[in-house]
């Protein structure tokens, strides 16, 4: 049987060095480790193939951790504790680290003496691993953190690649696995979990937001092991691969940018060679993932788009298009074209370095031609006007009049089918009414998207670009308020994720704008996240620097599960927003702790679902 012995930890190969942590690999026999270091901290991922013992010395009570799995802190001050986050896991993997089966499995027995606790893994089945995942930790502040957990830090937050929810420490656990930031959920088409820069970049974002509203330092070494994670994924060319839709390993460029963005995050925080280097190398691979088209540069959706035959590989159906003179695969794709060009334009901004400065002008501009196209203006409105009807929710669209009833059966039954094939006729992507398509020519209708292209569009309604995009945006957000497809999405459970981007994209916007309507939207979608179980998004507490730096100021903070507190501090600007999403009064200001001095929060209840907006 192959044993560990954690009081002194393995010695191996430097995988990564940054100004924030290392990653070493040990390969013994059947165990595969990889350890994290940090100051005062480490985290130990083992994969065994076959039975193996771990050995922690020391003194200990076994607990219980607010923060996920059992904690076992020594009874001597000076010796560490070691924190087990989640079960021991058995898992199925391909050759690519995909995960293609897992199960949760108990430790096979305990051996216990003066000297320490030696903990004994099951048996492994054939074909499959095990995994599990140990901090080591040195510093006793961390213990205190991790056995002590406030309101702001488990109301639950959205994750942006598996659609799932990250309630406390532990849950990441379900996402880092064996060093690696996997999706929480079995993907289409193939029913395998991918590896998600986009899950990552959301989970660096909520503990960069719980680091700057409680101050704990935890959230620091959990940001750190994400950047880890991250970098340890590039490739020799710089770019990102996941193989969602194929065996071939293609890239998916939304996943590739999360990854900028978080390597910018960490770089808005601290200096650091090491990152700076992966960053640019990330921003060469995606510079040149572009069609050329008559309007401009067009962003390709992923690499398997970036030819017919790569297109052929995938899942979908498609038609074959050359409208603006683009290549026939390519699906106009918006939100990952405007995605690509936020993070080549946020990489400029960050580092200075101005090669792709021409070819983001010309990707703005593309996306300008396309979203302006206005073929056939007589047709769309017809078909819209049943369509639209389609998007209500279920209980508005009961009361409508017979005739609009049938006209709305007529949308989704003969419109909505033709609609990919009327697109690539006359191409479009901006409806009547202010809909926004998410592509040209796929064999299907994914409505769900407007969320994302909302997202997407106030993400790139920035300084001298605001005037273009704006309209858009304000033309989305009437259709989604006329509508409530808001509703209408969580009566349907492969769109309800949608208002999880939707709340990200208004909460974006409210930070930028301070206006009465788009803070009652914001609003109602928490509440909506909040009842419906999504989470609330992960910009929420501030920390999304993106766009604009975070407030120097800190906001009042949650005490109750219910209320939620959006901070929406920035660019000279000191605010918030709270809102209760439960569905009984709460009472202010008991509700909010650490208030700062010189906020003035009204005293009063707050009802269901009310709000209101507190400065200074």
């Amino acid at each position: 049987m192959n044993r560990l012995d954690l009081s002194e930890l393995p010695v191996g190969e430097v995988r990564i060095l940054t100004a924030c942590g290392a990653r070493r690999r040990v390969d013994e026999h059947s165990l595969h480790s990889l350890c994290d270091a940090f100051d005062g901290a480490h985290c130990l991922f083992v994969r065994a193939t076959t039975t193996a013992r771990v050995w922690l010395g020391g003194d200990f009570r076994l607990l219980r951790c607010p923060a996920g799995g059992w904690l076992l802190q020594s009874r001597i001050p000076e010796s560490a504790s070691y924190w087990a986050p989640t079960p021991v896991m058995q898992r199925r993997i391909d050759d690519h680290g995909h995960i293609l089966d897992e199960r949760p499995d108990e430790w096979a027995g305990f051996e216990l003496d003066g000297s320490g606790i030696g903990i004994r893994f099951p048996t492994v089945a054939e074909g499959w691993v095990l995994d599990a995942v140990l901090w080591k930790l040195g510093d006793p502040m961390l213990v205190d953190e991790l056995s002590e957990l406030s309101a702001v830090e488990t109301q639950g937050y959205f994750l942006l690649g598996s659609h799932t929810r990250y309630g406390r420490p532990g849950d990441l656990y379900r996402h880092l696995i064996h060093g690696q930031v996997y999706e929480d959920r079995y993907a289409w088409p193939h029913k395998r979990r991918i590896c998600s820069e986009n899950d990552a970049h959301a989970l660096h974002l909520v503990f960069s937001g719980l680091q700057r509203a409680t101050g704990k330092r935890i959230y620091a070494l959990l940001k750190a092991q994400l950047l880890l994670s991250v970098l340890s994924r590039q490739s020799e060319d710089g770019g990102f691969r996941h193989g969602e839709w194929s065996n071939a390993m293609e890239s998916h460029f939304r996943l590739h940018c999360s990854a900028m963005h978080l390597m910018m995050d960490s770089l808005d925080e601290r200096s650091d060679p090491v990152v700076r280097d992966a960053l640019g190398r990330a921003a060469d691979f995606i510079a040149g993932k572009h069609d050329v088209t008559a309007a401009g540069a067009w962003f390709y959706h992923d690499e398997l788009e970036c030819s017919a035959d790569g297109m052929a590989r995938g899942p979908f159906r498609w038609w074959p298009s050359a409208a603006l003179g683009k290549s026939p695969q390519n699906m106009l794709v918006l939100n990952t074209h405007l995605d690509a060009l936020v993070a080549l334009d946020r990489y400029h901004r960050l580092t200075g370095d101005d090669r792709f400065a021409s070819l983001v002008e010309s990707g703005f501009g593309a996306a300008r031609v396309v979203l302006a196209l206005r073929p056939m203006e007589w047709l769309y409105r017809i078909l819209f006007s049943a369509i639209e009807l389609g998007l209500m929710p279920t209980t508005q669209a009961a009361v409508l009049p017979a005739w609009k009833r049938m006209w709305k059966r007529i949308g989704w039954k003969v419109f909505v089918p033709r609609l990919p094939r009327i697109k690539t006729r006359y191409p479009r992507l901006t409806m009547p009414g202010g809909y926004i398509d998410r592509e040209l020519s796929l064999q299907g209708w994914a409505n769900d998207y407007l969320a994302v292209n909302l997202m997407d569009l106030v993400r790139s309604a920035s300084d001298s670009r605001r005037a273009v995009f704006m309209p858009f945006v304000e033309g989305i957000v009437a259709f989604c308020t006329r509508t409530q497809i808001a509703l209408r999405w969580l009566e349907q459970d492969h769109r309800a994720y949608a208002v999880g981007f939707l709340a990200e994209a208004l909460y974006l916007l409210c930070r930028r704008e301070s206006r009465p309507a788009l803070d009652a939207m914001l609003a109602e979608s928490l509440v909506l996240c909040v009842r419906h179980g999504l989470g609330v998004p992960p910009s929420l507490l501030g920390a999304n620097t993106e766009a604009q730096q975070a407030g120097a100021t800190r906001v009042p903070r949650t005490a109750t599960a219910d209320l939620v507190v959006a901070d929406l501090s920035g660019a000279g600007r000191v605010a918030c927003l709270v809102v209760n999403a439960g569905t009984s009064s709460v009472s202010l200001p008991a509700a909010l702790e650490l208030v700062p001095t010189g906020w003035r929060v009204p005293s009063g209840d707050l009802a269901p679902g009310a709000w209101l907006r507190v400065v200074p």
